[in-house]
C-alpha cells in the first residue's frame, strides 16, 4: 500500500537522532562481507570500516566467499562487478539460487553502470562507482542494515518524499532521459532513442541531477529505484 503524504507545509527539519546503526553499542550483529581482489585496497578499507566498529570478513574473490558462506548470517555483500574466476554478477545469480538472501551492494566503474542496473534489477540492494570513498561505502553499510531489520522507517519515508518532490520538478523531457538513465542507457544510447544530440543528453542530465540532488550516477538511480518500488505496491 502507498504510503499517505503528511498533509501542509514540512516544518524546518531539525539534525536526525543518531540511527540504531550509528550506536555500536546499540547495533544488532551485523557482519560485512568485503570481495575486492586488490589486497591494498582490501586492507585499507577493513581497517577503515574497523575505525566504525563494523565487522569485516574479506575475501580476495567471489569463489572463496561462497565456499565460506554456509549458514545465513546478519549482513551485507559488497562485491566489484569485475573479479577474477567467478564475477560478482554470477555470485549473486549463484546466492539466488541458493536462497540466501543477503543483501548485495555492488561496485562498479563509470563504464559498468549499465551492468550494475541490471545487477539491481536482478536483486541488488544497492551499487557505489568508483573509486570508492569510505563516508560513501558506510552509508551503504547503514542503508543495508536498516533494509535488513527493518528499522529507520520515518527516515525512509522522508527519503522517499524528496525523491518524490525533486521528480516532480522534473520536465516531461527530463523524466525521458531519467527513465532511460534508470534502465542503464549511456547518454549516447539515450541520444539515439530520443534522436537529440549526446552533448543535449548530457546537458539533460545535469540539470537533472540537481533538481534531483543527486551526488553522483549510482545516488540517482538508487532514488529512483527506490521510489519505482515504492510507488508498485
Amino acid at each position: 500500500m502507498q504510503r499517505q503524504r503528511r498533509p501542509g507545509k514540512r516544518a524546518e527539519r531539525k539534525a536526525p537522532p543518531l540511527t540504531e546503526f550509528q550506536q555500536p553499542k546499540k547495533r544488532r550483529p551485523f557482519t560485512v562481507f568485503l570481495i575486492e581482489d586488490d589486497q591494498a585496497v582490501r586492507a585499507s578499507l577493513v581497517e577503515a570500516l574497523g575505525e566504525f566498529k563494523i565487522t569485516v570478513r574479506d575475501y580476495m574473490t567471489a569463489m572463496e566467499f561462497y565456499r565460506d558462506y554456509r549458514e545465513p548470517v546478519p549482513g551485507v555483500l559488497i562485491l566489484d562487478l569485475r573479479l577474477p574466476g567467478m564475477s560478482g554478477v554470477e555470485l549473486q545469480e549463484k546466492l539466488n539460487e541458493d536462497g540466501f538472501e543477503l543483501p548485495v551492494v555492488m561496485i562498479s566503474g563509470h563504464a559498468d553502470v549499465p551492468m550494475a542496473v541490471r545487477a539491481m534489477k536482478n536483486g541488488a540492494f544497492d551499487f557505489l562507482c568508483k573509486p570508492l570513498k569510505i563516508e560513501d561505502l558506510v552509508a551503504a553499510i547503514a542503508r543495508s542494515y536498516a533494509y535488513f531489520y527493518d528499522v529507520d522507517p520515518e527516515v525512509l519515508e522522508e527519503e522517499l518524499e524528496d525523491t518524490e518532490d525533486s521528480i516532480n520538478r522534473l520536465t516531461g523531457r527530463e523524466r525521458q532521459v531519467l527513465d532511460h538513465v534508470v534502465d542503464g542507457l549511456s547518454s549516447r544510447e539515450i541520444a539515439q532513442e530520443l534522436g537529440v544530440s549526446t552533448k543535449t543528453v548530457e546537458a539533460h542530465r545535469a540539470r537533472i541531477n540537481d533538481k534531483m540532488r543527486a551526488d553522483n550516477v549510482s545516488h540517482l538511480i538508487r532514488m529512483c529505484f527506490a521510489y519505482n518500488e515504492e510507488h508498485s505496491n
